[in-house]
């Protein structure tokens, strides 16, 4: 034993500085909260497809692109930040000093909602979430009484870049804890009660997304890529049985390939949440879809988020790996167009194809909702079925054209005549005998 002990001795003499640098790092590791954790950077392997449809344009919110040298460079929107930050204190009348200390004792629960460590000091930190929280609070107060400041406000006096800081504003590496917006506006209501909650005024902000109309007051939201995703969901919540984990969608044929076995896509004209897909004896009803030229970002942050945060409730991801599955190409869409299930701004039949094929790739998907995988299930069926693709030919090949249709019955005319002749004909010989 003594010469054990005097072996490790010398071992530990022998790399002391490495094994006292190891010592540092291990003392100063942080049990992360998970629990708290909602605020992310989206996966490389997921952010590599398309790296500006995570990233702000004009405008830094929190830490994760607070040091970007590309943003800092937009001086018109830092110098906006400090004159909200000013019409914040003389709306409110609360004293700097109070708002600092607010924050100051929530600063650890802020930084564990970021799912990294932010290595900002303790004041460069709270200076951050301070500035950029009441930017936040007066921006959206100011849209909520658009009236009063369209004409001085300087966003309003720039629609182009109101319009990017919104967009800025949804995605995932750019959030605020919606609880750091919501505890300063509430300081405000103190000494102005008869302002709207800040839920109700982020609804406003946002009312063009929420094609729903979802109301304010049945949703939680952990920051603005939260509510995003909320304003997709179901209202009728009809996912929540879901498959064993490893029961994903395997395969399912082209919606050109469904088409030609007789099955009818139909638009649903009531329903406006896109996850409410219906199949119903070979017709699969499925809510109309606009895409823009912002549904990539907006769908792409939304994915990011449930990859993190709802790797079980992968609502999102699920309808579009089932698009993804029914678009292969350029006449798939055109499919979907033609039925108004699709309905599109890009101009171009194969940039939304290779939109939609690209949106699921890279990403982990452990099992889907049973609802969906029953529905593919009797698609798969149905085309497979021998019955429907021999009625869907003949269709095709005697009644797809005007002149088809013509010359078959032509044709059927001819053959019930001569039919007739023959048997006008046979009929007086047969009797004869």
């Amino acid at each position: 034993m003594g010469s054990q002990e005097s072996d490790s001795f010398e071992i530990e003499s022998k790399h002391k500085e490495l094994v006292d640098s190891v010592r540092v790092m291990i003392d100063k590791l942080e049990n992360p909260i998970v629990s708290e954790q909602c605020i992310y950077r989206a996966p490389l392997k997921v952010r590599g497809i398309n790296e500006a449809a995570y990233t702000p344009r004009v405008i830094s919110i929190g830490p994760f692109h607070h040091e970007d040298e590309r943003l800092k460079s937009m001086e018109s929107l830092q110098q906006i930040k400090l004159i909200y930050l000013k019409s914040f204190l003389d709306r409110t009348k609360l004293k700097l000093e109070f708002c600092i200390s607010e924050l100051k004792a929530r600063e650890t629960k802020i930084r564990n909602c970021y799912a990294e460590n932010i290595q900002q000091k303790s004041d460069d930190f709270v200076r951050m979430i301070l500035i950029d929280s009441c930017f936040i609070i007066e921006h959206f107060l100011k849209y909520y009484k658009a009236d009063q400041w369209r004409e001085s406000d300087p966003l309003f006096l720039k629609p182009w870049l109101a319009e990017d800081v919104a967009q800025d504003l949804i995605l995932l590496e750019n959030q605020l804890p919606f609880f750091v917006l919501e505890g300063l506006h509430n300081l405000a209501t103190k000494n102005d009660p008869d302002l709207p909650s800040f839920l109700q005024i982020t609804f406003r902000y946002f009312k063009a997304l929420n094609q729903q109309a979802t109301k304010y007051d049945v949703v939680s939201v952990r920051h603005f890529t939260d509510l995003l995703r909320t304003f997709y969901l179901s209202p009728s919540r009809i996912f929540q049985k879901r498959s064993e984990v490893g029961s994903i969608l395997e395969h399912l044929y082209c919606a050109s390939d469904l088409v030609k076995s007789g099955l009818e896509f139909r638009e649903n004209k009531t329903n406006k949440c896109l996850l409410e897909l219906q199949y119903v004896e070979g017709v699969l009803t499925m809510p109309r879809l606009d895409i823009s030229d912002r549904t990539e970002i907006h769908l792409r942050n939304i994915v990011a988020f449930e990859q993190y945060h709802y790797p079980s409730e992968t609502y999102i991801t699920d309808y579009l790996k089932v698009l993804d599955f029914l678009i292969n190409s350029e006449r798939d869409v055109d499919i979907l167009i033609h039925k108004r299930i699709i309905t599109t701004l890009l101009g171009d039949s194969n940039e939304v194809a290779t939109m939609i094929n690209h949106l699921c790739s890279n990403l982990i998907q452990p099992n889907m909702n049973l609802q969906y995988l029953l529905i593919c299930k009797q698609l798969n069926e149905f085309y497979e079925e021998p019955i429907h693709k021999w009625k869907t030919s003949m269709i095709h090949d005697y009644f797809g054209t005007p002149v088809k249709i013509a010359t078959s019955i032509a044709a059927i005319v001819l053959l019930i005549l001569t039919l007739v002749q023959t048997i006008c004909s046979v009929y007086p010989l047969i009797k004869g005998t």
